[in-house]
């Protein structure tokens, strides 16, 4: 577990600098929009994954009588659409205008990622607990942000990531004692880091393409490489 965690926690710390340098430098409305509106999308996941039919559901009563892959999945949606609801609402509060899933749209980065993700979500329990692992980016981004203040829109942000930061430590990170429960052998756990690592290394691109690239493309290097101080794991082992 702890090989597992250290392969991931240099990819964490390079989500968090990747957000600490965007907050740092000086920044626009639109620039702001543009991640809120990115990370918005991402939230749709789960939504976007069910048929149509189901989507329309959810989207006209908040709830689905019936979740087709069962309780597990129709708690992550609710989480998820609870997020989407609290970002699109300060989407809401900057802009003058409503958001729906349908005005937002996917950056190439996080296609790329959800790509190379979907084949471990249609694989067997353990390689969906090894993608689950990498969601949420050890919750570095939400850490960051949570901790925000000063202007208005950073207190508003901080108070809309503090509510989503739990619920995205228990998505993520505390996946690891599933993989614990389903891993059989040291085939599985070294496959499991391969993987962790291959998401995480797209994530940070994803991270660094949602705010407009702070970081260089040496940078980026430099953390794949191991060259950052590792973010903690927010579970216990």
């Amino acid at each position: 577990m702890r090989h597992l965690v250290a392969a991931a926690a240099p990819f964490w710390a390079g989500e968090a600098e990747i957000v600490l340098v965007y907050l740092a430098r000086p920044r626009t409305l639109d620039d702001d929009l543009h991640w809120l509106r990115a990370q918005a999308y991402k939230e749709t996941r789960h939504l976007r994954a069910l048929p149509r039919p189901l989507q329309e559901e959810f989207l006209a009563t908040g709830t689905l009588a019936a979740h087709p892959e069962g309780p597990e999945e129709a708690r992550k949606l609710g989480d998820e659409m609870r997020h989407y609801r609290l970002i699109t609402d300060l989407i809401a509060e900057l802009t003058g205008t409503p958001v729906t899933p349908a005005d937002l749209r996917a950056l190439p980065a996080d296609a790329a990622l959800q790509a190379l993700r979907a084949p471990y979500r249609a694989g067997p329990p353990l390689d969906r607990a090894i993608v689950n692992f990498t969601e949420g980016g050890g919750g570095a981004m939400y850490a960051v942000l949570m901790g925000r203040g000063g202007s208005h829109l950073e207190r508003r942000v901080a108070e809309v990531f503090r509510a989503i930061h739990a619920d995205e430590v228990v998505h993520g990170p505390g996946e690891i004692h599933t993989i614990a429960r389903l891993a059989r052998n040291p085939h599985d756990w070294d496959r499991a880091e391969r993987t962790v690592r291959a998401i995480c290394h797209q994530r940070l691109h994803m991270r660094n393409e949602m705010f407009r690239h702070p970081l260089d493309p040496a940078r980026l290097a430099e953390i794949a490489a191991g060259g950052i101080e590792p973010w903690p794991l927010p579970v216990a082992l």
